[in-house]
């Protein structure tokens, strides 16, 4: 079982019923960008689309997922393989989540190692009597839209997509693995959010403020990005 395979027995369901993409879409409350996605095989539908398209067209969930019509003697089987072949993707994008969060985590310590110990050494010859309290309110400032951030960002990726406006997830098949990744993704923009207020702190410096400031607009550039390719790929477009 493979979306591509979905994607054409979904296709010909259609065809067969003398239906366009949009009016398909119209029938099971989705929009023409979702059905091009299915039938391209870039995505399945999610389960409340995947039981209209099934009293829709007459066929079983089952059906749908093996990719083609199924008889009495081939159900169960195809069943279990179709459990499995999902089992195997759940795994298969948990280890990819994963290796991105190693790989991001990596390039991160990469980064900010060599500045680390530039800071350190300018902090040690610093003392905190010379931080001005305009600089601490900054910090905490900062702090705190890291933290609103950081929360809304584990909402999303606990599944309140709510947070969003419709118009963001509109078009997205696979709703539990958009909402982990663009959670992740919210999330990630906390830690220039972090670093940026701890560094304002220390402004007086001159090194360290033309390192806050680079390392905020590069690590926001960065997370902003990784936004916008988690959009794309899960709802097709930006909006």
């Amino acid at each position: 079982m493979t979306s591509k395979e979905c994607g054409i027995f979904i296709a010909e369901l259609r065809k067969e019923n003398k239906l366009t993409q949009k009016e398909l879409a119209e029938k099971i409350n989705v929009s023409d960008k979702a059905v091009s996605r299915w039938e391209t095989g870039k995505g399945y539908p999610d389960v409340a689309s995947l039981v209209s398209l099934s009293e829709y067209f007459g066929v079983s969930v089952n059906e749908l997922l093996a990719g083609k019509k199924l008889t009495d003697e081939n159900i169960k089987e195809t069943a279990d393989e179709n459990l499995i072949s999902v089992f195997e993707q759940v795994q298969n994008n948990r280890k990819q989540q994963n290796f991105k969060v190693a790989v991001y985590t990596s390039v991160m310590l990469v980064v900010l190692l060599p500045v680390l110990v530039i800071i350190g050494k300018e902090l040690f010859v610093s003392t905190v009597t010379q931080i001005q309290p305009e600089n601490l309110i900054s910090a905490i400032i900062s702090a705190v839209v890291g933290i609103v951030l950081l929360i809304v960002g584990i909402l999303i990726r606990k599944g309140n997509v709510s947070l969003l406006h419709s118009y963001h997830y509109k078009n997205v098949t696979d709703m539990d693995a958009y909402a982990k990744e663009l959670g992740s993704a919210v999330m990630f923009i906390c830690i220039p959010a972090f670093i940026n207020g701890f560094m304002t702190l220390f402004v007086h410096i001159k090194i360290v403020s033309v390192i806050s400031s680079v390392l905020f607009f590069t690590g926001m550039i960065i997370c902003v990005i990784h936004i916008f390719k988690v959009q794309t790929k899960h709802n097709g477009s930006l909006f």
